[in-house]
C-alpha cells in the first residue's frame, strides 16, 4: 500500500488592506479606542484595528469588525462601513471561514458601489475573487480579477495590480498549469517589491515553493519556502507561520529528510496551537503521522493520525479524510492489525469515490480554463472522453451492488408511500371531520345560543316582568353569553389551518384588550421570536385555556391596575408570562381553587414547566415554558 505523495498543499492568497493603520502599534490603537468618542473616528479606528489583528488573532479581529460596522451603520457612515465589512471577511477568510468571508464582502461591494471608491472596490472584488478561488470556482474568481483590474487601473493602484496577478496565479497553480502560475507570480513579485510589500512577497515565495515541491525539485522548494517564514518571522506572521512551515516540512518529507520534516512539523504545531486552529492542527498531526510511519515508530504515527480523524470527519473534509484513512491502513497493517487496516481501506475507498466526482468538475474546469489561455479545445475533448471511460469503469464497478439492491429499494419505497398515503388519508379525513365539526358547531349551536340570548334579553326589557323574573332571566343571558364565548374558542381549536403560533398570539392579544378595556386596566401584550412556528392543536388549546385562566384571575381577584402579558420563542421553548401588580397573595395559605390546579393539570398534559410567583403588595407573575 502506498500512501498519497502530498500530505499538505495550502496555498494563502491573502490580502491586507493598503492602509496607514497596518504600520500602527496595535496596543495604541487599542489605548485610543478607550477614549475615542462614538463618532466617525472610532469607525476608523475598529477598523484599523481588524485590519492590524486580523493577521495575528482573527477571531479577536471579527469582534472588533463587526463593532465597526455596528457604529458606522448607526452614523449612516457608508465609507466606513464598507471598510469594516471588507476588513471583517477578510479576517473571516483568515480564521479559515469561508462562506462568511463571502458573505461579508458581497456586503461590502455594495457599500463600496454606493460610496463609488475605486480603490475599495479594487480591493473588495480581488478579495472576493481569492475567497472563490478557495472555493474552488475558478470561473467567478477570473471574472472577479477582471472587474478588480478594472477599478485598480481606475485608482492607479500598484498593490491591488499586484494581488490580481498573484490571484490568477494560483488558479493556474490549483488546474497544475505551472509555467502560466510562474509567469503571474513573478510579477506579483516585481509589483510587491516595488511598494514594499513584505508579507505578501512572502506568500508568493510560498506558492512558489509548493509548485516547486509539486514539480519534484524540493531543494529549490525548501529554499523560496525558506524565504517566506524568514520574512514573516520578521513581521510576526502567526497564521502565515503555522501554514508555511507545514509546507516546508512537507517538502522535506517528500525529499526524504524525515528528522528536518519533523523539525518544522513541531513549528507548525506551536503556531496553529497559538491561534487554535483545528484544521491546522490536524494537518500537522497527519504530516507528523506519515514521518513517524516512515521512520517505523508506528504507535506515535497511530496516536496523532487517530487525533486528526475526528477533527477532518467534523469538518466533513474528504480529501484529508481519504489521505488519513489510508495512511491508518498502511501503519496498522505494518503493525500486524489487519482488522484495522481494512476498516480504514473502506473508509477510504469511500470518500475516494466522492473526491472522483469532484475532480471530474474541477478537471474539467481547469481544462476550460486552459482553453481561454491556449486555446487548446481538442485537450477538452479529451478530457471529456477520459471523463467518460472513467464513469463507464466506475458504473461497471457498481452495477451488481445497483442491480442486486433495487428491489429492495424498489420494496422499501413502496412499503413507505404506502404507509405515507395511508397517513395522507388519515390526515385528510380528520381535518375534514374537524372542519365539519367547527361549522356545525359555528351555524347550528352559535345560532341557537344567539337566540337564546336575544330572546332573554327582549323578556327581560318588558315591563311587566317581575324582579325574580329578570333575575332568571339575566343569569340565562349570561350563560348563554359565557358559553358563545366558549364555543368560539372550541371551534377555533378544532378548526384545522389555525395552528401557527402568530395565530395564537393575535387571539390571545384581542381576549387581554376586550378584559382590560371593560374594566379600564392598563394591558401590554409583547411578542418575539414567533415566525411560521406551528403548534399542534392540543398545544394550541391548553396554552390559551391557560392563559385564560390566569387572565380572569387577575381581572377578578387581584385588584391590579396593569396586566403585562408576553409570548417568547427562545431556544425551541415557547414562552408564556401573565404579570400583573395587584396585591397579591400567599402561595402557602391560598385556598385550592381559583383555577389554579386546573393550569397545573394543563401544563402537566403539555410536559411544561409552570411557575407561579406572587409576593403580597407586589403582585403575581405565571410562566409556562412548553417545548416545541
Amino acid at each position: 500500500m502506498k500512501c498519497k505523495l502530498s500530505i499538505i498543499t495550502i496555498i494563502l492568497c491573502s490580502f491586507q488592506y493598503p492602509i496607514h493603520s497596518q504600520k500602527l502599534n496595535l496596543d495604541s490603537l487599542l489605548t485610543v479606542l478607550k477614549t475615542q468618542k462614538e463618532d466617525t473616528s472610532k469607525v476608523n479606528l475598529y477598523r484599523n484595528i481588524c485590519g492590524t489583528m486580523r493577521f495575528t488573532d482573527p477571531v479577536k479581529a471579527i469582534e472588533y469588525g463587526k463593532k465597526g460596522i455596528e457604529l458606522s451603520k448607526k452614523l449612516g457612515f457608508d465609507k466606513g462601513t464598507a471598510g469594516n465589512y471588507l476588513n471583517t471577511a477578510t479576517a473571516f477568510s483568515y480564521a479559515d471561514k469561508l462562506d462568511s468571508a463571502l458573505y461579508y464582502l458581497n456586503i461590502a461591494i455594495q457599500y463600496s458601489l454606493k460610496v463609488g471608491d475605486a480603490n475599495r472596490l479594487g480591493l473588495a472584488y480581488l478579495n472576493r475573487a481569492d475567497t472563490y478561488r478557495q472555493l474552488l470556482d475558478f470561473n467567478q474568481s477570473l471574472k472577479d480579477c477582471s472587474t478588480a483590474l478594472k477599478y485598480a487601473d481606475k485608482a492607479n493602484n500598484d498593490d491591488v495590480r499586484a494581488r490580481i496577478n498573484q490571484t490568477v496565479g494560483s488558479v493556474y497553480f490549483h488546474q497544475n498549469l505551472y509555467p502560466q502560475a510562474i509567469n503571474y507570480y513573478n510579477k506579483a513579485i516585481a509589483l510587491y517589491s516595488k511598494i514594499n510589500n513584505q508579507r505578501m512577497t512572502a506568500v508568493v515565495y510560498n506558492n512558489l515553493g509548493l509548485i516547486h515541491k509539486n514539480s519534484k525539485d524540493y531543494s529549490k522548494a525548501i529554499e523560496v519556502t525558506k524565504k517566506a517564514i524568514q520574512i514573516l518571522d520578521s513581521l510576526k506572521d502567526i497564521t502565515n507561520l503555522s501554514i508555511f512551515n507545514g509546507n516546508l516540512s512537507d517538502a522535506y518529507y517528500q525529499k526524504k529528510d524525515y528528522a528536518q520534516s519533523e523539525k518544522y512539523i513541531n513549528k507548525a504545531m506551536e503556531y496553529a496551537q497559538i491561534q487554535k486552529n483545528e484544521k491546522l492542527i490536524a494537518d500537522a498531526w497527519l504530516l507528523a503521522g506519515s514521518t513517524y510511519n516512515k521512520q517505523k515508530r508506528y504507535e506515535e504515527a497511530l496516536t496523532v493520525l487517530n487525533k486528526a480523524m475526528p477533527v477532518f470527519k467534523k469538518m466533513d473534509y474528504t480529501e484529508k479524510i481519504d489521505i488519513t484513512a489510508d495512511l491508518l491502513a498502511e501503519v496498522y497493517a505494518n503493525t500486524g492489525n489487519y482488522a484495522k487496516a481494512y476498516e480504514n481501506i473502506l473508509e477510504s475507498r469511500l470518500a475516494n469515490d466522492s473526491l472522483l466526482k469532484w475532480q471530474y468538475a474541477d478537471d474539467l474546469a481547469a481544462m476550460e480554463t486552459k482553453f481561454n489561455v491556449d486555446e487548446k479545445d481538442k485537450e477538452i475533448l479529451l478530457l471529456a472522453k477520459d471523463k467518460e471511460l472513467q464513469a463507464q469503469k466506475l458504473n461497471r464497478q457498481r452495477l451488481l451492488i445497483w442491480s442486486t439492491s433495487a428491489l429492495a429499494i424498489l420494496a422499501l419505497a413502496g412499503i413507505w408511500l404506502a404507509i405515507n398515503r395511508y397517513k395522507l388519508r388519515q390526515t385528510v379525513n380528520e381535518l375534514e371531520i374537524r372542519n365539519q365539526i367547527a361549522a356545525d358547531l359555528h351555524d347550528e349551536v352559535g345560532s341557537s345560543l344567539s337566540s337564546i340570548q336575544m330572546l332573554s334579553q327582549m323578556i327581560n326589557s318588558q315591563p311587566h316582568t317581575d324582579e325574580k323574573d329578570r333575575a332568571i332571566l339575566q343569569k340565562v343571558s349570561n350563560n348563554a353569553t359565557e358559553t358563545m364565548e366558549k364555543m368560539s374558542d372550541i371551534v377555533w381549536m378544532i378548526k384545522p389551518g389555525e395552528n401557527d403560533a402568530a395565530g395564537l398570539a393575535e387571539r390571545m392579544q384581542r381576549f387581554l384588550y376586550e378584559m382590560t378595556e371593560s374594566k379600564n386596566i392598563l394591558s401590554n401584550f409583547t411578542t418575539n421570536n414567533l415566525g411560521v412556528l406551528q403548534l399542534t392543536m392540543s398545544q394550541r388549546k391548553n396554552i390559551y385555556l391557560i392563559f385564560k385562566e390566569a387572565l380572569n384571575n387577575a381581572m377578578k381577584y387581584s385588584g391590579t391596575s396593569s396586566v403585562s402579558v408576553s409570548l417568547e420563542f427562545i431556544e425551541k421553548q415557547l414562552i408564556l408570562t401573565i404579570q400583573d401588580l395587584g396585591k397579591g397573595f400567599d402561595k402557602i395559605q391560598i385556598r385550592r381553587g381559583n383555577g389554579l390546579e386546573n393550569m397545573q393539570n394543563r401544563a402537566k398534559e403539555l410536559n411544561a414547566n409552570f411557575e407561579l410567583n406572587s409576593e403580597i403588595d407586589k403582585g403575581t407573575v405565571i410562566k409556562l415554558s412548553v417545548s416545541i
